[in-house]
């Protein structure tokens, strides 16, 4: 996370960085030699002693933990950096960089897909606007089957990530399974820009906004997406950060202005233990703000949710989150490559901890489809529509990852019996002594033992028959056609 600051030295690249990279949305856009997902520091291979001797002074005079030469003995670059334990100190050499400030503003190059993995199957979850991947006809839901007549099959999503990598303007056949179709497409990497926000109206005039980072325009983006959300009527809004590793300081600041009126957003403290608190003013909403969180919310994500939640303008749901409380500053080195170094902790407006801690949220739940569920509903939803192929799972028209979440057994279908009561709006509990699940909503109510017919267990998930779920509760329905099942349910 990023903010502009104004700091007593002509180092500064002028920006506070938070950043947590994102896991579990595997992006074929990143071709990168510093990988998205890794938060380790990246070798600097044949640094000068000059250089060393540079960083050393710099982590001395700015780092978080003021260390001195007895911790910072090292003659090696990454030794040294490595020695003060903190994995978001890295030092990088121009190429390094480079690559990692355009992963920050989610530009990269690549053919334009999000993938995910079900029974040893990888899907395209999603195709960016605007990429190679769209230009070629790649859809969401096509299977991978080979790149350049290799077989992907049986290839976790990160190793079919690598075999999609590549040079920008070099080309890649890959080779797709479509509804019982076999189709080739050969696609031309190149610079992709991921969009930052995604919005869409649901039902009721409830608003949905997801951020997957906080790059150095998405304030505007998601200022913008608001906008055009309010001028149809919104009336309560599910703001989306699960999965969001981070970014700048001041877009954070800058969201925060669209719903707290004034106050602190941060209680920043540098290696003295002084505070300098990040203010914010801006206007507030009429409205409720639902916020979704989860372990990969970090960073930003964490910083502006954590207020949200101490003003009471958002109640966050989901499972809680990384625990990334510290910032980053840039710092250039004169004898070449940039620091990126830890100078302060922020706390939330209240002064909870953030760092190695995380954020609880007023409501947690597991599972990516059961979250936006219990969000849509506390927003005011009541219809909700589920359907899942490939992989994947649309709720209310929104597409998300859950493998496993359903299952076909000759020509039956159950869904995950937790997934059941989030769609039906049901309380779920298990008797431990008599093996039984009880789904209770309002005067409706069933019972189903582990070992009944209408329940299967798989990898440690139980499924429940659809048929049954239509059968006991009212409002309750479904349809499927080969491998796509559809479930209707009102609250």
């Amino acid at each position: 996370m990023a903010e502009r600051r104004s700091e007593p030295t002509d180092r500064k690249r002028g920006s506070f960085l938070m950043n947590y990279f994102r896991k579990f949305r595997l992006t074929l856009a990143l071709l990168l030699s510093v990988a998205l997902f890794a938060i380790g520091s990246p070798i600097a291979l044949g640094a000068s002693a000059e250089q060393v001797q540079e960083v050393r002074d710099l982590l001395e005079q700015y780092h978080l933990s003021k260390p001195d030469d007895t911790v910072l003995s090292g003659t090696e670059m990454d030794k040294m950096v490595e020695s003060l334990h903190d994995p978001y100190t890295q030092y990088f050499d121009d190429e390094q960089w480079s690559s990692f400030n355009s992963a920050l503003e989610q530009t990269f190059v690549g053919i334009g897909i999000v993938i995910s993995e079900e029974k040893g199957i990888v899907y395209v979850q999603e195709v960016i606007a605007g990429s190679p991947a769209e230009a070629s006809g790649l859809q969401a839901g096509d299977a991978l089957a080979a790149a350049d007549g290799k077989s992907l099959k049986g290839l976790s999503s990160a190793d079919v990530q690598k075999e999609l990598r590549g040079v920008e303007g070099t080309s890649v056949k890959l080779t797709v399974n479509r509804g019982g179709k076999t189709l080739s497409f050969i696609i031309t990497r190149r610079a992709v820009q991921l969009p930052a926000v995604a919005a869409r109206m649901l039902d009721n005039n409830i608003g949905y906004l997801s951020l997957s980072g906080f790059s150095s325009n998405s304030g505007n983006e998601v200022k913008t997406e608001l906008e055009k959300l309010e001028k149809n009527g919104l009336s309560a809004l599910v703001f989306d950060l699960r999965n969001n590793g981070g970014g700048y300081v001041n877009a954070a600041q800058f969201i925060a202005g669209l719903f707290i009126e004034k106050g602190i957003l941060a209680h920043m403290k540098d290696r003295d233990g002084i505070d300098h608190p990040l203010e914010v003013n801006g206007s507030k909403k009429t409205y409720p703000v639902i916020m979704l969180v989860n372990e990969n919310s970090a960073s930003a994500s964490e910083l502006l949710s954590g207020a949200l939640q101490d003003y009471g303008v958002a109640k966050l749901v989901g499972t809680k989150t990384y625990g990334k409380g510290v910032v980053q500053s840039i710092l250039s080195v004169k004898s070449g490559g940039v620091l990126k170094v830890t100078v302060q902790e922020y706390y939330t407006p209240a002064g909870r901890k953030v760092d190695k801690v995380g954020l609880t949220p007023n409501v947690v739940v597991n599972g990516a489809a059961e979250q936006f569920i219990n969000a849509y509903r506390l927003a005011g939803g009541q219809k909700v529509t589920v359907t899942t192929a490939s992989g994947l799972i649309t709720v209310n028209g929104v597409r998300m990852a859950e493998p496993g979440i359903t299952l076909q057994d000759k020509s039956v279908w159950y869904v995950n019996i937790k997934l059941a009561a989030s769609i039906l709006g049901a309380k779920l509990t298990y008797d431990t002594k008599n093996h039984e699940y009880t789904l209770s909503k309002g005067t409706q109510l069933q019972t189903i033992k582990t070992n009944d017919s209408h329940l299967r267990i798989k990898d440690g998930q139980s499924n429940i028959d659809v048929r049954l779920l239509m059968k006991k509760f009212a409002g309750f329905s479904f349809s499927s056609n080969g491998e796509t099942l559809k479930m209707v349910a009102s609250k």
